[in-house]
């Protein structure tokens, strides 16, 4: 069987997954290709199955092939962006996108319980949302020996793509204000802040305090220095809305790290609340002094042979 997986080849989470499923669909003797929908060289004309993360060519999608929809952004975020873009002609819709995928694709995936309701409430009866769990590979983001640990007591790491829903904001809210007023020693680590946010983000870090006790830059660390910034701290802080797990949090947590999430992340090992900044410093303040136990009912993070798995039945149920 061969299964081509389209994702746009720009190193976001989403990227990624699509690679890592291509790679386990290999492990399994699929012939599973990564294409680039922005790059015909990249495209397979004669795949049996088209998976779509992102766009699927109008010439690739006019063959007729069955079709695997996988959605990555969450419903809220979908939503939220396209009232947002919805000022031009011309504009993205992704909201309409994915009622489209819904109605035509010939199966639809997401990696969420969460979302998999929400998807399967605007269905029509006898379509099935399939929820399949996201996996990584275990065999690479696993405990490592650091080379170094990182400045700070404790040192606290953030990564996430600086996006709405998964950005630092509510970290720098508080992190200069209330947590070093606390804990003077303590540093924060934020990687992956963009340049083109920096306008709005650094008047605020430096007007509060929290640039004074942190490291902060727009770097994208590689897979290996990741994976050693993930050992190298003390905790990893992940503040993903409605507490939905990511391709990092399932990264960090496999490699061992004291991971903080929003309440719901079911990987995490310690959760604060959503809402008042000030409410969750007080509860990130009791983790950070190691005044609350981890959880004891995190889930282990699956393995991507797992997610690769849990396609291939959907393929061949095609």
């Amino acid at each position: 069987m061969k299964v081509a997986h389209f994702s746009m080849w720009n190193g976001s989470g989403m990227h990624r997954v699509a690679e890592s499923c291509v790679e386990a669909e290999k492990k399994l003797g699929l012939d599973s290709v990564l294409a680039n929908p922005q790059d015909p060289k990249t495209w397979v004309e004669d795949a049996d199955i088209n998976v779509s993360h992102t766009h699927l060519p109008d010439s690739i999608r006019k063959k007729g092939k069955p079709t695997v929809w996988v959605s990555h952004g969450t419903p809220d975020h979908v939503f939220q962006s396209s009232v947002e873009q919805a000022t031009g002609y011309g504009h993205h819709d992704g909201w309409m996108l994915v009622q489209n995928w819904l109605r035509t694709a010939h199966a639809c995936v997401t990696f969420w319980p969460r979302h998999q309701k929400i998807w399967q409430s605007m269905c029509d009866r006898g379509r099935k949302v399939h929820c399949v769990p996201l996996g990584i590979d275990r065999e690479f983001w696993k405990p490592v020996e650091s080379k170094g640990r990182f400045a700070g007591t404790p040192s606290v790491l953030t990564c996430e793509n600086a996006h709405y829903i998964k950005w630092p904001l509510d970290l720098f809210f508080i992190w200069g204000p209330v947590i070093t007023a606390e804990l003077e020693a303590a540093r924060l680590h934020a990687l992956y802040v963009p340049n083109d946010t920096h306008r709005w983000f650094f008047p605020l870090v430096n007007r509060n305090g929290t640039s004074y006790h942190s490291h902060i830059t727009s770097s994208v660390f590689t897979h290996d220095n990741l994976r050693n910034a993930y050992v190298s701290t003390d905790f990893y802080c992940g503040l993903v809305q409605k507490g939905d797990f990511n391709r990092i949090s399932l990264e960090a947590n496999a490699c061992g790290a004291k991971t903080i999430s929003y309440e719901g992340n079911p990987y995490s090992m310690y959760w604060v609340q959503e809402g008042d900044q000030f409410r969750m410093a007080d509860q990130l303040l009791k983790i950070l002094k190691g005044e609350v136990e981890p959880r004891k009912d995190r889930q282990e993070v699956p393995d991507m042979s797992e997610t690769a798995l849990a396609l291939k039945e959907i393929y061949d149920a095609l």
